[in-house]
């Protein structure tokens, strides 16, 4: 049985993690602002400070490291700046110290720069994107993360095996009506309008994923045979997309001609795949994903 510190282990994501790890027999600890509820060892307080941190770290045999400001709506440039990296800083700097053998960083589809429009956005260079496609980050959140990749792969060039694993919009149960809202009147939809914790994410594609599929990846990531100094990275997403539209439509709708399609086969088989080459996490790391959310918008007028 492994020890696995868990950094925002009382938030959206991290309950789920927290539950799948317990359920493959792993002892949990959890480190976050609060306590959450499962009967875990609870460290309480900022993932900036190295005491915490220390404290929370010792003996562990791994860290996934999930805390974060999560958006660029949650706080501004120089909160979101000093959480997302001085808080990777502090986990990478108490986990060399304290000898574990694995980290697992909660980065983002974001670096590849389709996100947010608020960031100046860029489009993509090709489909499906993949590990070769270049960094295009605009925004205080999507730079935090190309920073916090960067502080893990020095941290792995240290002696450390790393994964980065960039998801896409994490569709939890409680965003469930905010995606419906969006899927009903998408042009006016200024979300959160209903009740969720933020807005229906996923950029102009709507990607997005079920939190029980990427809680199982961090286990994955947490399992994975890796030589120490090894560093990877992983884009994770539902093998479907939110979209009204199929993909390749969307994006010549959107970008004209500009987006380069390198393989129609992987859309002809899946209209509505997504944006991201999903080939290396289904080889790499033995993850597809099982779950998806389109059942929301079934009967609604785009999607019947």
């Amino acid at each position: 049985m492994s020890t696995i510190l868990v950094t925002g282990a009382a938030g959206l994501l991290g309950r789920f993690v927290v539950r799948e790890l317990m359920a493959h027999g792993h002892h949990v600890r959890g480190l976050d602002r609060r306590a959450g509820d499962a009967h875990i060892d609870w460290h309480v307080g900022d993932v900036t400070s190295p005491e915490l941190v220390q404290r929370a770290m010792a003996g562990a045999d791994g860290v996934l490291h999930l805390a974060a400001i999560p958006n660029i709506w949650s706080g501004d440039g120089q909160t979101i700046m000093r959480v997302n990296l001085l808080g990777t800083y502090t986990v990478l700097d108490a986990a060399e110290a304290a000898g574990v053998g694995r980290v697992v960083f909660c980065s983002s589809d974001s670096v590849a720069g389709y996100t947010v429009r608020e960031g100046r956005m860029l489009a993509p260079h090709y489909a499906p994107l993949d590990l070769d496609h270049p960094l295009l980050a605009t925004d205080p959140y999507a730079i935090s993360k190309v920073a916090g990749e960067d502080l893990v792969r020095a941290y792995a060039l240290r002696g450390l095996s790393a994964v980065a694993l960039r998801t896409v919009f994490v569709a939890y149960p409680e965003m469930a009506g905010e995606i419906v809202a969006r899927a009903r009147d998408p042009d006016r939809y200024r979300g959160p309008m209903v009740g969720g914790p933020s807005s229906a994410g996923g950029g102009p594609l709507h990607h997005h994923i079920d939190p029980r599929d990427l809680a199982r990846a961090f286990r994955l990531a947490f399992e994975l045979q890796m030589e120490p100094g090894a560093f990877e990275r992983f884009y994770l997403s539902a093998q479907v997309t939110l979209s009204p539209e199929p993909t390749l439509d969307r994006l010549r709708r959107l970008h004209g001609g500009a987006v380069e399609i390198r393989d129609r086969d992987v859309y002809s088989r899946q209209p509505f795949a997504p944006l991201y080459d999903l080939s290396h996490a289904a080889e790499g790391l033995g993850f597809v994903a099982e779950h998806d959310q389109r059942h929301l918008l079934a009967g609604l007028p785009a999607f019947s």
